[in-house]
């Protein structure tokens, strides 16, 4: 993960800390080595072991600036390759690179937060878009039963007038048969009076040809 400034600071502090309690270590260490000795010879050790250690620290402030400044040549080279510095990159002091690396954080700040803005806001349209999803989805469903019932409330209607249509067709066809069986009987009827005048007017031709000196032949029908 990516360190902030206020973590590097404390790596830096945590370093030093842990430096200065390796030289009082070391010191203590020293101490408890040294054999029992007069007191002569006691302080020409003592002597010899603080020039020593002023050696000692002396080539350990030594390495350590050393490697402070290594570091912290690196850390620059990094940094002009983050921050934009222009055509005239090579001119630039530490301190103005410093400086422009300060207002670069500024800007980027400034663009994390229009950013996470602009994420609040979508996430908040996100939400309402989904709860208006379910709620179409909802009223879809709905829709859907109710067009199942007005159809299949249809098709009953539809139904009960082909039964309706049925009934009264029956109801035609008696009224038909009734007229065809009327029209038959005065068919018959007629046909009977036709037949009757048929042979009647055959008699009277009979009868008036055997009887030739009737003046009036009488012409009738004998059923």
């Amino acid at each position: 993960p990516k360190m902030t400034a206020i973590e590097k600071l404390q790596m830096l502090i945590e370093a030093a800390e842990y430096l200065d309690r390796r030289e009082r270590e070391a010191e203590h260490g020293y101490a408890s080595m040294l054999p029992f000795t007069s007191n002569k010879e006691r302080d020409g050790l003592k002597r010899k072991i603080k020039n020593k250690k002023n050696f000692s620290s002396r080539s350990t402030h030594n390495e350590m600036e050393k490697n402070r400044r290594a570091h912290l040549r690196l850390c620059l080279e990094r940094l002009k390759s983050l921050v934009p510095l222009g055509p005239d990159s090579n001119r630039h002091t530490t301190l103005s690179l410093l400086m422009r690396a300060k207002d670069h954080i500024k800007r980027l700040e400034d663009s994390e937060r229009k950013a996470q803005h602009t994420i609040d806001q979508l996430q908040r349209e996100r939400r309402h878009l989904c709860r208006r999803l379910e709620q179409l989805g909802v009223e879809r469903t709905r829709m859907d039963s109710m067009g199942s019932t007005i159809s299949s409330d249809k098709s009953d209607s539809d139904q009960e007038d082909v039964d309706v249509d049925v009934e009264g067709t029956d109801y035609l066809l008696g009224d038909l048969e009734w007229t065809t069986s009327s029209v038959s009987d005065s068919d018959e009827q007629g046909s009977l009076r036709s037949s009757c005048s048929d042979e009647g007017y055959s008699s009277a031709s009979l009868r008036r040809l055997a009887n030739p000196q009737e003046k009036s032949p009488v012409l009738g029908c004998s059923l």
